[in-house]
């Protein structure tokens, strides 16, 4: 698995936030959301004019906000409040 893809990424940080490893993560990402998908959403697109694309879901108890070009920004939520925590992007 290639750790600068997105739903790596994803995986990596909520597996932080919750003291586990990746592979501990229970449900697994693609109970959620098609991993595939995602990345490829996320990749920028030479040539495509599409802009920015934002794809948002709800994994175990975090909002996760995936942008073009690999930014990720997860927000656990408690009650009705949200803390964000953008992940860093990846270095080219």
């Amino acid at each position: 698995m290639v750790s600068h893809v997105p739903s790596y990424r994803v995986v990596e940080a909520i597996a932080q936030k919750e003291g586990v490893s990746p592979t501990e993560l229970s449900p697994p990402l693609f109970s959620v959301v098609d991993p595939e998908a995602l990345d490829a959403l996320a990749q920028p697109d030479a040539d495509s004019n599409t802009g920015q694309i934002e794809i948002a879901f709800t994994y175990l108890d975090y909002v996760v906000q995936v942008r073009t070009g690999s930014e990720i920004s997860i927000s656990v939520q408690t009650g009705d409040k949200s803390t964000d925590t953008p992940e860093p992007s990846p270095k080219q």
